[in-house]
């Protein structure tokens, strides 16, 4: 009979136990749910009680990104616990609960969107300029990101700033500093291209960019991105600056005389460590744009190896902001014969995605034609040859056939020719 009680205590112990043990990971999974939500519901509380458009844009993008992954992985689930403990540090002097963190730079606004091109959410950090005032017009800086694991997880990506300490980079702060999510680690092709442009037009409809003074730069995967993206548009960018980049990608197909060619005009910085395997395609590229007749050329070396330094960051920005695109307005041009209240033509949206519109003025009745032509001259399509009488006409143009690239629309009537710049991107 003792022997009995003895058995039946051991048993009732170890369901206890059992029972106990379950209940506390059922417990943690609810935590781990409860984490998710709470995070979300602060955003949300956050973004009610805030006057700051700004603010509440960045509270609302955080959201967009949690929801717009149908399900979470355990890292998801650490990351924006994390992130939620992160926003609730009372003792924090940089909570992210407070508009002067951002301020201040010291952690990044999310700025998020859905892609018009495929209809997912995509985002980029973005650091406001120092001593910001929201209605004066600004340059804006682009920089995009080396091959990271941060960036293969878009929770990982977006919660980075907020889980760390506070930034103290002065890189960038006379102007708007985007750090696009690029769609992960696919070195800015296809999709992540897309999401630069996507990105760009974004902030461009919420603030007041200086057109002439947009940057494009990227460290190693993002340098050759960076070089890449400058291939296609040149005329866009006031300067580039490549951060040791990997741009033996693509079997080094950029790195060539013809690149070079297209890029001879555009103020390029280039630093790279002296035992950098990737030092030699730099340099490469450095000499093709010196060959090429490029006048605003710089290469600077350090001691070490692939690695990304804030001094070093700080040293390219300072020069790259000392150059404006003077010719950025080109965008339109015009005989002499025509002054600003005669015949314009432009594209809008532009860059293209997928459709724009060809928007027009004709001042007196003439026959108009209007055609497509790529960056070396060639004709690729016409879309208007037909006779108009004096007022503003638009017309529907669809980039399907079209590769990823610069494209010219030229206007040509009585006395008159026009173009304008229209930049294609899939």
């Amino acid at each position: 009979m003792k022997q009995r009680l003895i058995i039946f205590c051991l048993l009732t112990t170890i369901i206890f136990v059992e029972a106990k043990s379950q209940k506390i990971l059922s417990v943690g999974n609810i935590s781990t749910i409860d984490y998710i939500s709470a995070l979300k519901d602060t955003l949300s509380k956050l973004s009610g009680n805030s006057e700051n458009e700004f603010f509440k844009m960045h509270c609302n993008s955080m959201i967009s990104v949690i929801e717009s992954k149908n399900s979470y992985i355990s890292a998801d689930s650490m990351f924006l616990e994390q992130t939620y403990n992160a926003y609730n540090n009372q003792a924090d002097t940089s909570n992210a609960k407070e508009l002067s963190t951002y301020l201040k730079r010291q952690r990044p606004f999310i700025l998020s969107w859905i892609s018009p091109t495929d209809g997912a959410v995509s985002f980029s950090w973005l650091n406001p300029p120092k001593n910001w005032d929201s209605t004066k017009e600004y340059p804006v800086y682009v920089q995009l990101h080396g091959l990271w694991d941060v960036a293969s997880n878009s929770i990982e990506y977006m919660t980075y700033p907020f889980i760390g300490g506070a930034s103290s980079d002065s890189s960038f702060d006379n102007g708007y500093l985007l750090s696009p999510w690029g769609r992960g680690n696919i070195w800015y092709q296809g999709i992540s291209e897309t999401d630069i442009w996507e990105c760009l037009a974004k902030l461009e409809n919420i603030v007041n960019i200086d057109p002439s003074r947009k940057y494009l730069s990227g460290h190693s995967m993002g340098g050759y991105g960076a070089w890449s993206i400058a291939s296609k548009s040149p005329d866009t960018w006031a300067a580039l600056g490549i951060h040791a980049g990997a741009l033996w990608y693509n079997n080094s197909s950029l790195v060539s005389a013809d690149v070079a060619n297209v890029l001879k005009d555009l103020p390029t910085y280039f630093v790279c460590g002296n035992l950098d395997g990737l030092l030699s395609i730099n340099q490469t590229a450095y000499n093709l744009l010196d060959d090429a007749g490029n006048p605003d050329i710089e290469f600077i070396t350090f001691t070490g190896g692939h690695e990304y330094v804030e001094e070093n960051v700080q040293n390219m920005y300072e020069w790259m902001r000392e150059f404006v695109n003077e010719d950025w307005n080109t965008n339109n041009i015009e005989t002499p014969e025509v002054t600003k209240n005669e015949s314009v033509v432009r594209c809008f949206p532009n860059p293209v995605i997928t459709t724009t519109n060809i928007v027009y003025s004709v001042v007196e009745k003439s026959l108009v034609n209007i055609s497509i032509y790529d960056i070396y001259g060639r004709f690729v399509n016409e879309l208007v040859n037909e006779e108009r009488t004096p007022g503003e006409y638009s017309t529907a143009f669809d980039s399907l056939g079209l590769s990823t690239g610069i494209y010219m629309v030229r206007l040509r009537s009585v006395n008159v020719i026009a173009e304008s710049k229209m930049i294609v991107v899939k």
